[in-house]
């Protein structure tokens, strides 16, 4: 809720970008362990990015098909296990920064990219709605504001709050070049996003995660 997320000190806006207070992170924890239960979400999960624009993005489709069908067979070879595995896929630009959120996953990646790509992306999105539920009914109403960054967002507010939130995980603090803190996250796959293609990060993605389920069939 709007209500929640905290003040900036000196600009007295809603930071939306903080790492302590732009998520519920108790509520992320309880939800997590609930998918992890359940294999699905609860009742109480609600999503309204469907309200915000989405850029579409292309991957090689040959690409795409061959993993699909990797993924297809090491399902069906948990299944063989007595295992149905429920693929969970967990996104956002504060997961590292809660112990409790990222010691639950079962495979961890980075994409990072220099402030100046950063900037322009968040300037292409202009804005995005914020949002309410509406208990019981469970019906998405919007808070009645299109929130758009004021123009001091970026440099006093989203960019100060993404070193801090990254800041244990490289060396001095580079959250955009620095070496990866190795004991931070140990087996955190960090991809840069300028050097690669959307196909090429898709591909090292799903190798890392065919490879941690390899493991597991192994393991069992």
């Amino acid at each position: 809720p709007e209500e929640k997320v905290p003040i900036h000190e000196k600009h007295g806006v809603r930071d939306w970008d903080d790492p302590q207070g732009a998520i519920e992170w108790d509520r992320m924890a309880d939800e997590l362990l609930y998918v992890k239960a359940n294999g699905q979400t609860s009742d109480s999960h609600y999503s309204h990015d469907h309200l915000n624009v989405q850029k579409p993005i292309e991957v090689d489709s040959v690409v795409a098909e061959e993993w699909k069908k990797k993924f297809s067979d090491i399902h069906a070879r948990f299944a063989q296990q007595g295992e149905d595995v429920v693929w969970v896929v967990v996104e956002g630009f504060l997961l590292y920064w809660d112990p409790r959120i990222y010691n639950w996953f079962n495979v961890r990646a980075f994409v990072r990219v220099p402030e100046l790509i950063a900037r322009e992306r968040r300037e292409e999105r202009q804005g995005y709605y914020i949002t309410v539920i509406n208990l019981p009914l469970r019906s998405l109403s919007p808070e009645g504001n299109y929130w758009k960054d004021p123009p001091f967002y970026w440099q006093d507010i989203v960019w100060p709050a993404y070193k801090k939130a990254h800041n244990g995980l490289f060396v001095d603090g580079d959250a955009e070049h620095g070496t990866l803190v190795s004991d931070k996250i140990p087996d955190l796959l960090v991809l840069e996003g300028t050097e690669m293609t959307m196909t090429e990060l898709l591909d090292k993605m799903c190798q890392r995660v065919a490879e941690v389920a390899q493991k597991d069939l192994t393991a069992s």
